[in-house]
């Protein structure tokens, strides 16, 4: 090269230029993001992904008429992200997305069409104002029909009662929604009773993908990577589930995240946040804590008689056309529920009080005013019935007011006589009994039973108060406050 002559530009610096000229690069969460026109509309790809460099790869062969090599790729992707780090913060979302009070869907189909959704009606919109991305497992959802309606679909559903198709679709428009928390669904049942079905049709309506059913993650890092290219997330099939997990369903349903360290780093840090809607399909009763059954909706589905059987292609083929319009309706009811949302007032709210909120907005729809809240109280009472017969401290504890119905001691008294009614080889360490009996109180509660700790004595010792009262004339439970000695 002569003195002067400008250096010649290499693979990498061309496609830098393509990328800096064609691609608007943003940030959000750490992670750089390029939105860029394709031949099938807007899209936007993750810089590190492989959904760029696949388009950096066809616009390089559109200009240079040439195929560049992986090493040239792989550096221009590196030299963007970092120019992305410094671009302006834009929020990216999966699916569904919030913007100026206005809710948008993707369809998720080449047309790179959105529903947009406010409190007066939904309708599509070809250049959605928000950045989605897409996961080589989304797939598209249908065309809704704006005729929609909610019943459609009740008849293909085993579900035991009219209460449980509301909280159901209750569920569906929560899962629809851009921002958690999310209340877990639980579907349970014995073999054939439909659950595969009904998890495989909320997923059709809510977030289709190619991997519509999961099996459990192996670790919380599996989990978080599943939340960063799904919006929902159904798992089939499940015979058990560890602590671990269900603590790590708790932080996804409410929002949680964590963090790794970076690969090729000795002292850098990835974090992965999500939450998002979850389903779990088992035969037995997989929600045994009580932190995660406070966050859940249980169904549990009832068997099918053999001459009310319908074979699943048959059944698939049903749904599948009145799938539009059962999408139409749920935009619909969305539409409502952000007209209604401003104006309640509710004297009351449980634990997902979002979750709350939105079925009494909409539960005119199902019938007459309190009849959300009395289908979920219902289910909560379902789910503690649950816990109680799967926990045997609960057990325990139930079996120890019987006789002492205004017990008080330590830990170390409560143990020694839990254990006496728990069976032989029982044993209970003092020190955790505690913690557990924090987590169990919304479960003892439901079956009016309550705990209380505090300090007592010079020493300051740790007092535990149990409290129950069983009244024999009406046949009915009732919780007794106890009162403090003053």
């Amino acid at each position: 090269m002569s003195a002067g002559e400008a250096p010649k530009l290499t693979d990498a610096d061309l496609l830098v230029a393509i990328g800096e000229k064609e691609a608007k690069l943003s940030q959000w969460q750490s992670r750089g993001y390029a939105t860029v026109a394709t031949a099938k509309g807007r899209r936007t790809f993750q810089v590190s992904g492989p959904g760029l460099a696949t388009w950096l790869r066809l616009r390089f062969r559109d200009q240079y008429h040439r195929t560049p090599s992986a090493s040239a790729v792989k550096a221009a992707t590196t030299a963007l992200a970092d120019l992305a780090s410094i671009a302006d913060e834009v929020p990216v979302w999966l699916r569904t997305a919030l913007h100026d009070g206005k809710i948008y869907i993707d369809l998720g189909d080449e047309s790179g069409c959105a529903i947009s959704i406010d409190e007066k009606d939904w309708h599509l919109v070809i250049s959605p104002p928000v950045h989605f991305i897409r996961s080589n497992l989304s797939l598209p959802l249908p065309r809704p029909r704006g005729n929609g309606d909610i019943d459609v679909i009740r008849d293909l559903l085993n579900l035991p009662d009219d209460a449980s198709y509301q909280l159901l679709i209750t569920w569906c428009i929560a899962a629809l929604m851009p921002t958690g928390p999310y209340p877990l669904l639980a579907i349970g049942g014995e073999q054939g009773s439909g659950k595969t079905f009904l998890a495989g049709m909320l997923h059709d309506l809510v977030d289709p993908s190619r991997l519509p059913l999961r099996a459990l993650p192996r670790s919380e890092r599996d989990l978080y990577i599943a939340c960063a290219n799904t919006h929902l997330l159904v798992y089939d099939n499940i015979s058990t589930m560890g602590d671990w997990l269900s603590d790590a369903f708790c932080k996804v349903a409410s929002g949680g995240g964590m963090a790794l360290r970076q690969i090729f780093t000795d002292d850098g840090e990835v974090y992965f946040r999500a939450v998002k809607p979850i389903v779990l399909n088992a035969i037995e009763d997989v929600v045994t804590r009580p932190d995660l059954a406070d966050r859940a909706i249980v169904l549990n589905l009832p068997a099918i008689p053999d001459h009310k059987r319908i074979d699943p292609a048959t059944l698939a083929a049903r749904f599948e056309a009145c799938r539009s319009e059962m999408f139409g309706a749920l935009l619909n009811l969305m539409s409502f529920a952000l007209a209604m949302l401003p104006t309640l007032s509710p004297e009351r709210l449980p634990r997902m009080a979002g979750f709350g909120r939105l079925g009494i907005a909409i539960e005119g729809c199902f019938g007459d005013p309190g009849c959300f809240m009395a289908a979920y109280d219902a289910n909560r009472a379902l789910s503690s019935a649950i816990l109680a017969d799967s926990d045997p401290v609960v057990s325990a504890i139930a079996k120890l007011t019987q006789n002492h119905p205004h017990w008080q001691g330590t830990a170390t008294d409560l143990a020694k006589a839990l254990e006496t009614r728990m069976g032989p080889d029982k044993r209970i360490d003092p020190a955790a009994l505690a913690g557990r009996l924090r987590r169990l109180a919304p479960v003892l509660r439901a079956n009016a039973i309550t705990i209380e700790f505090e300090r007592e004595g010079k020493d300051r010792t740790r007092i535990i108060a149990i409290t129950s009262e069983y009244n024999e004339r009406d046949n009915s439970v009732r919780t007794v406050r106890r009162v403090r000695r003053g």
